[in-house]
């Protein structure tokens, strides 16, 4: 049984419902397939490029990519720009057959994608191959939980979806929603619309949770029984984006994407590529998590990234 998340990006438009069955859908869509015990859920960017966030998230919810495109084109720079910031190096192009492979073997030879393989654009076959990916190893230490959606049913109570990203959930399991110090019991657990009493890692799961309303909720927030931490303040080694030209200054504003939190922050201090910022509230991280500094009515809105 295996459970892998894709992320659609590029020229995505049509892509993701000739591939999979359309399930929750908000700035971002997920669509499920599942052949026998294994499965695959897609993640697309729905509100890009209008919004640079859901690029983030996508990628943040990911395993692997999955990269479209009709055209060469400046359009999809930004994203395989992001992408390479990630350091991505799991995931498939999937060109249109007015592709130029040399030039696009060209544009990525000097980036983490350039191994990516190259697929025509055959959603059927696009589709038994990702739902065939091995699973990408992950700690099992503790449960980690990134909450993408919530909301109320009646009878039931509060429900969130999200992907068990480590460890092992199960029912009766007390976890502290981060970074409140609050916490909800797991009353039920669902994996593709079935009751189970465990779910593993890489399963993407509805919670129904005890003691915690959707009114306290908010994307970004994380199920754990582990020690993740937890502040306003951080400190930053920074990889800036090579096309961002203006300088960063003490006192300015910006955003700070992790995970699926997005918060406000103010540059405290700046020297050279290491950045003191001042967030206006807590965020939860850890060891390997990649921190994104976003100007979002900028031309370059994504100005670099820095992974913990």
């Amino acid at each position: 049984m295996t459970d892998v998340a894709i992320g659609i990006f590029g020229d995505f438009e049509d892509a993701g419902k000739n591939i999979a069955k359309k399930g929750t859908s908000t700035d971002i869509t997920l669509y499920n397939y599942k052949n026998g015990d294994d499965s695959a859920v897609f993640i697309e960017p729905t509100r890009y490029p209008e919004r640079i966030h859901p690029l983030i998230y996508a990628i943040n919810m990911m395993d692997y990519a999955l990269v479209f495109i009709d055209e060469i084109k400046p359009e999809i720079g930004e994203t395989l720009l992001t992408l390479n910031l990630f350091g991505v190096e799991r995931g498939f192009f999937v060109v249109g057959e007015y592709v130029d492979i040399n030039q696009l073997k060209s544009i990525i030879s000097n980036t983490s994608m350039k191994n990516f393989e190259i697929l025509e654009k055959d959603y059927i076959k696009i589709r038994e191959k990702m739902v065939k990916l091995p699973e990408v190893e992950k700690s099992s230490e503790y449960v980690k939980i990134p909450i993408d959606h919530f909301f109320s049913v009646r009878s039931v109570g509060t429900v969130i979806l999200g992907k068990v990203e480590k460890g092992n959930v199960s029912v009766h399991d007390n976890l502290r929603i981060y970074p409140k110090t609050a916490k909800a019991m797991v009353k039920s657990i669902q994996v593709h619309d079935r009751d189970v009493k465990e779910a593993k890692t890489n399963s993407r799961v509805g919670l129904a949770l005890k003691g915690i309303d959707v009114d306290d909720l908010e994307r970004g927030l994380v199920l754990s029984n582990g020690n993740l931490s937890v502040s306003d303040k951080v400190e930053l080694e920074m990889t800036w984006n090579p096309y961002m030209t203006k300088e960063i200054i003490s006192g300015e504003g910006y955003q700070i994407v992790v995970g699926l939190q997005t918060v406000s922050c103010k540059v405290d201090s700046k020297n050279g590529n290491r950045l003191k910022l001042s967030l206006l509230k807590p965020v939860c991280y850890e060891s390997g998590d990649i921190f994104v500094l976003l100007d979002g009515s900028a031309k370059v809105r994504v100005l670099g990234v820095s992974k913990i």
